[in-house]
């Protein structure tokens, strides 16, 4: 009986979907951090470029820390630090394209 049960997979596209939603309130955050002290849009791409790295950043420490924090408990360190899957990146990805459209669309246009 190999594979993924459908109360597995269900869990796994309910995380997927918190994952999302919690990466676009923190993108749209950063963005507007970042934009109302710079005055850049939100669709300017040193905005989302910013943001994406910012994201990616923490998203690499905290794999870090995880990975750190998994070999001190053992006594020999086999594995290297690993970098973040194409997962993790390209969610980040997602997320802040996401929320700066979300972010475009809800400013009002100016007379």
């Amino acid at each position: 009986m190999g594979g993924i049960g459908p109360g597995v997979a269900l869990l796994a596209v309910a995380a997927l979907l918190v994952w999302i939603v919690l990466l676009v309130w923190l993108a749209q955050r950063i963005l507007r951090f970042i934009g109302l002290r710079t005055g850049w849009g939100p669709l300017d791409p040193r905005n989302i470029g910013v943001t994406f790295v910012l994201l990616a950043g923490a998203i690499h420490l905290g794999n870090y820390a995880l990975d750190w924090l998994g070999g001190s408990g053992v006594a020999s360190q086999d594995g290297a630090v690993s970098f973040p899957t194409a997962f993790l990146i390209g969610s980040v990805a997602i997320g802040v394209g996401i929320a700066a459209i979300r972010w475009h669309r809800q400013q009002k246009p100016k007379d």
